[in-house]
């Protein structure tokens, strides 16, 4: 029976030695225009926060041809689910621009792929030719004005993997385009949020309104502001303006990564774009909302008579400012909406975000003074969603 003891002591032991020297292994890859970088003898390096990386000094990746380059990083099973920071840099000097890369250690062997950038610091925009409504929809054609991030031409590697459609697209950039001459600036804000590490790069899509903007912004008919164009407007961007953007660009527009918003009636029919069809949307921005319209039917009819989206694919940002245009920018409606919201299973500060912008009017200015609160909570720094499990 001694004997016996003493087999089933070591057959522990070496178990839980097992459990012990038991690891996994990341492999990085890290894809990068050599010919981008400013001498041919350049190395690219790798710094982080565990799994046998330090702040302190760089591991030096291994150049693989192909402006490719790669190591393989090993852990034990203690740091699995742990979440891994980690920043590539040229020369050991160079760091990379943006937030820190971020991995959640899979407890698996994994691959993860890179796409750094070190030069450029903002991002860019351009307008497009009238993009024409496809056969069925009975809209005016229109501009875009597109706004690619400061990685985008840099890397041409790396895949926007976030898009937001924004109404009202000619008072996103330009002064000279804007309402009353005063453009919220976006390009600004997004290009120093993300320098910052404040929040994720996006790709934004600006359609420019028409005419017709209250019948486009609205899914109802007011009695007496006329309407109910909402739904044919969503059609179009679906099927001419993502289209669009699909074939002249590198993003990803599934379900994850596209989002959308807009203020007053642009931010109306973002809430209900994202309520309606969230199958389509993973996120929706609702400034200044113009949550009057019909009677509050957004609070009394939509939330009420449409399943409310998943709560764990989907976020909503509500804002209002305190003064001005009626009830103080539509404070008190939009306050009605997010309590609303709130009772259908979202929790403020993890899926549901509200800011009130106190002083802040019904006006470009005010809305392009906040634009970073919604793009910090609904873009933050996020890790990385592309892990490959081997």
């Amino acid at each position: 029976m001694a004997d016996m003891g003493k087999l089933v002591a070591m057959l522990t032991l070496c178990l839980v030695g097992a459990v012990v020297l038991e690891g996994y292994t990341l492999t990085v890859t890290v894809r990068y225009p050599k010919d981008k970088l400013l001498k041919d003898t350049a190395e690219l390096y790798l710094r982080g926060d565990m799994a046998e990386l330090t702040w302190g000094e760089g591991r030096v990746l291994d150049y693989l041809g192909d402006d490719t380059w790669q190591t393989q990083l090993n852990y034990s099973a203690v740091l699995a689910s742990e979440l891994l920071s980690m920043k590539v840099l040229v020369n050991d000097r160079n760091w990379q621009i943006g937030a820190n890369e971020m991995v959640t250690l899979p407890k698996a062997d994994a691959n993860v792929t890179l796409f750094p950038w070190f030069n450029t610091y903002t991002g860019e925009y351009v307008v497009t030719e009238e993009i024409l409504p496809p056969p069925g929809i009975e809209l005016l054609p229109r501009k875009l004005v597109i706004y690619t991030p400061a990685s985008y031409y840099e890397n041409p590697y790396r895949v926007i993997q976030d898009v937001l459609i924004m109404h009202d697209g000619q008072n996103l950039f330009n002064d000279r385009t804007s309402f009353l001459g005063v453009a919220w600036h976006c390009q600004d804000t997004v290009d120093e949020n993300v320098v910052t590490g404040a929040m994720r790069e996006i790709l934004i899509v600006g359609i420019y309104n028409t005419i017709d903007r209250t019948y486009e912004y609205t899914y109802s008919v007011d009695e007496n502001y006329g309407g109910g164009g909402g739904d044919i407007y969503l059609d179009f961007i679906e099927q001419a303006v993502l289209p669009y953007v699909m074939d002249n660009y590198r993003v990803d527009l599934n379900q994850p990564n596209l989002g959308i918003l807009g203020s007053s009636l642009g931010g109306l029919i973002s809430c209900y774009a994202g309520w309606t069809r969230s199958s389509q949307y993973s996120r929706a921005g609702c400034m200044s909302s113009s949550f009057w319209w019909n009677n509050e039917d957004f609070d009394n009819v939509i939330l009420v008579e449409n399943p409310p989206p998943n709560t764990s694919t989907y976020e909503v940002y509500l804002d209002s400012g305190n003064k001005g245009f009626g009830s103080h920018d539509g404070m008190d409606e939009t306050i009605t909406v997010r309590d609303h919201i709130d009772d259908l299973g979202f929790t403020l500060g993890e899926n549901e975000f509200y800011y009130l912008d106190d002083g802040g009017s019904h006006n470009e200015e005010s809305w392009g003074s906040r634009f970073y609160v919604p793009m910090q909570m609904l873009y933050p720094p996020i890790p990385h969603r592309d892990v490959v499990i081997v």
